[in-house]
């Protein structure tokens, strides 16, 4: 029996917020050089199968038979998301400063799936390919944790987590070529670098 579009983004969401919220916890705590140093092995280690399971079929048919219920129907054959995720967590981790990484990372693990799983639970109407309601629950969702993120962890000051939220929603929402999963940590990260410098 195939799950509901929504048990499934509920499924695929809470891993890869699961993932990413491990990932900015890391940051923030450990030395950046470990946490980079352990992202880019698993990084390189999980395309690494996905580029033996894409060769080989009966690979893919296991992979495809354990992860089922994170999977997209589209990504039989490509990368998955995780990938794309992946990639772009270590990205971010490489090349920001570790306070930046860590929130642009949390926006990414909170503000994308939340966008998805209230686009397909009560979304109505649509803008770029993507729904009214999911793209504001991506901003309160990330709204809220860079508000929670200044006031606990004091990593930035509340204005420029502000602005890195909206940088973050605004292209979760835009149809751009670049993947959701790369696109939003690197343009939120890149938005509250350079307002840092600014303050």
């Amino acid at each position: 029996m195939q799950p509901s579009p929504l048990g499934h983004a509920l499924k695929r969401g809470t891993f890869h917020a699961a993932l990413g919220l491990a990932i900015a916890a890391a940051l923030f705590l450990c030395p950046r050089l470990a946490v980079v140093s352990v992202l880019a092995s698993a990084t390189v280690a999980f395309l690494c199968l996905e580029a033996v399971r894409l060769r080989l079929p009966f690979v893919n048919q296991l992979f495809h038979a354990i992860f089922a219920p994170f999977l997209r129907q589209e990504e039989e054959n490509r990368l998955t998301g995780s990938s794309y995720f992946l990639i772009g967590c270590l990205a971010t981790a490489l090349i920001f400063p570790a306070p930046v990484a860590f929130l642009a990372i949390i926006f990414l693990s909170l503000g994308d799936p939340v966008a998805t799983i209230v686009g397909i639970w009560q979304g109505h109407f649509r803008l770029w390919h993507k729904t009214v309601e999911g793209t504001i629950a991506c901003l309160l969702a990330c709204l809220a944790a860079g508000t929670l993120t200044a006031v606990l962890a004091e990593t930035l000051p509340l204005s420029v987590t502000l602005l890195g939220a909206v940088t973050a929603t605004l292209f979760q929402a835009l149809p751009l070529r670049l993947d959701d999963n790369v696109a939003i940590p690197l343009t939120s990260a890149t938005t509250m670098l350079a307002l840092t410098t600014l303050i």
